[in-house]
């Protein structure tokens, strides 16, 4: 058996399904973890979220921003913007049951010496933090009042942590850390404008994973496409390698780490998008 991790999808349906051609999936005894960001940029968000529902206990998912927004759209209220490209989820008569699936799914996933996750932990906290404080967002999802989370999910304040923060600010907060952080100040400062690489970090700000971390696994996270997958550390294992950039979708394979990645398809959205 094998365990492979695969940076964010996006829609990138045709491209998911090579790749687990590339790599001889076997669907019996393999498994496949995702980092989140299954919907959104690519052409087929539809496709790819009933296949990996389909694929049952032969798959992880952690949820992204990407993924969030969508159940925001489905849950919260709120409006599908010109680039979104997951219209064939909400017109599908089986958006209601991807949709439950989806908001069932974890933030944070701990197995076999790894830990799973859209954008990253700060190194504001340990591990047995991180996993609790996901636990709090994955209940309130999955808690009847969920459409409360959703309609109040967005904003970019709190920006840093606090132990004394409560209600929708405390779960906006957790939230952010792990589906949408990139460059933090080292008291834990989330900085939301930029997108690029680390030789683009605003000042005073540095790469999330660029901190000393309380965390000893391997850390694997999608999200940060701009890095492709270069995180100069091997304990931060970046497998977004931006499909929906027209580049690569990458999978990961945990014991031996070995990658294997597939081209983005000329002439398809995921390859002439430009946007993550």
């Amino acid at each position: 058996m094998a365990i492979y991790a695969i940076g964010d999808v996006q829609g990138c349906y045709t491209e998911l399904r090579y790749l687990l051609d590339a790599i001889s999936f076997d669907f019996e005894r393999d498994e496949v973890w995702f980092t989140g960001d299954l919907v959104n940029r690519g052409l087929d968000s539809l496709a790819t979220l009933q296949f990996v529902k389909k694929l049952g206990d032969r798959a992880t998912v952690v949820l992204g921003n990407h993924d969030l927004y969508l159940l925001s759209i489905v849950y919260g209220g709120h409006s599908l913007h010109a680039k979104d490209t997951f219209s064939d989820v909400l017109r599908s008569s089986y958006c209601e049951e991807l949709c439950h699936w989806l908001r069932h799914q974890p933030l944070l996933y701990e197995s076999d010496g790894h830990l799973l996750v859209h954008a990253g932990i700060p190194h504001l906290w340990n591990k047995s933090q991180a996993k609790s404080l996901a636990h709090e967002v994955e209940c309130a999802i999955r808690d009847s009042a969920y459409e409360d989370f959703f309609r109040g999910m967005f904003g970019n304040e709190p920006a840093v942590w606090n132990e004394g923060h409560t209600g929708l600010n405390r779960l906006r907060c957790i939230t952010n850390y792990l589906t949408r952080m990139r460059f933090i100040h080292a008291n834990g400062t989330m900085e939301f404008s930029s997108k690029l690489g680390l030789d683009h970090a605003p000042p005073t700000f540095r790469a999330w994973f660029e901190f000393p971390t309380q965390i000893e696994e391997t850390i694997v996270f999608g999200h940060w496409a701009s890095l492709n997958g270069k995180t100069h550390n091997n304990q931060f294992r970046a497998i977004d390698t931006g499909c929906v950039w027209g580049r690569r979708l990458t999978a990961y394979r945990l014991d031996n780490q070995d990658h294997c990645s597939v081209a983005a398809q000329s002439g398809s959205e995921s390859a002439r998008s430009r946007s993550d």
